[in-house]
C-alpha cells in the first residue's frame, strides 16, 4: 500500500494529466524535493518517500495509468495537428522521457506517410499566420524570413523549397 502523502498527490495529478512512468517518477522526485526544501517534510521522510516511489509507480501501473504506446500516439497526433516537424516531434517525445525504441518505431511510421512534411509545413504556416503573408511576388527578404522560421521549426531545407515551389510558385531562394 502507498502512503497518504502519495495517495492524495498522485490521485490529483493523474486525474489531470496523462504521463508515462519515467516522467511521473521525475515529477514525484521533484515534489518530494520541493516539499523538503519548503520544510514540509523532514530528511527521514524525504528518504522514506524517495524509496517508496517505485511502489507508487507499480501501484498505479497495475491500475492501468501508464500506457506508453497509446500515450505516444496521442502526443504525436496532437503535435502533428500543431504543425510540428518530425524532428521537433522526436525532440518533444525525448524531452518527455518516452522510450527511445518506441519513439523511433512511431516516427518511422510517420516518415512513411506520403506528403506528410508538406502537410506539416502547411499546418505550421496556417497556425502561425505566415500563410497569409506568402505571395507569388514576395521579395527576397520576406522569403528568407519564412524560410528561416521553417528551418528553425525543424523542417528540412529541401522540403521547404519543394513546398514553396509547388504550393505557392515561389522560386527565388538564392
Amino acid at each position: 500500500m502507498i502512503s497518504k502523502y502519495f495517495e492524495k498527490y498522485c490521485s490529483f495529478y493523474l486525474s489531470k494529466y496523462w504521463v508515462n512512468k519515467k516522467k511521473f517518477e521525475n515529477i514525484l522526485k521533484l515534489k518530494i524535493s520541493k516539499d523538503f526544501f519548503q520544510k514540509k517534510i523532514s530528511l527521514e521522510k524525504k528518504t522514506q518517500y524517495l524509496n517508496e516511489i517505485y511502489k507508487v509507480i507499480v501501484f498505479y501501473e497495475n491500475k492501468g495509468f501508464f500506457d506508453d504506446e497509446k500515450l505516444i500516439e496521442l502526443k504525436i497526433e496532437s503535435l502533428k495537428n500543431k504543425g510540428y516537424s518530425i524532428k521537433k516531434i522526436k525532440l518533444f517525445l525525448k524531452k518527455n522521457f518516452f522510450d527511445e525504441n518506441l519513439i523511433n518505431q512511431k516516427t518511422k511510421i510517420l516518415e512513411l506517410e506520403l506528403d506528410l512534411e508538406a502537410q506539416l509545413i502547411d499546418k505550421y504556416l496556417t497556425k502561425s499566420g505566415l500563410l497569409k503573408k506568402i505571395k507569388i511576388n514576395m521579395d527576397k527578404c520576406e522569403t528568407e524570413k519564412i524560410l528561416k522560421k521553417l528551418l528553425f521549426q525543424g523542417f528540412s531545407y529541401n522540403q521547404i523549397v519543394k513546398y514553396l515551389k509547388e504550393k505557392h510558385s515561389i522560386y527565388d531562394f538564392n
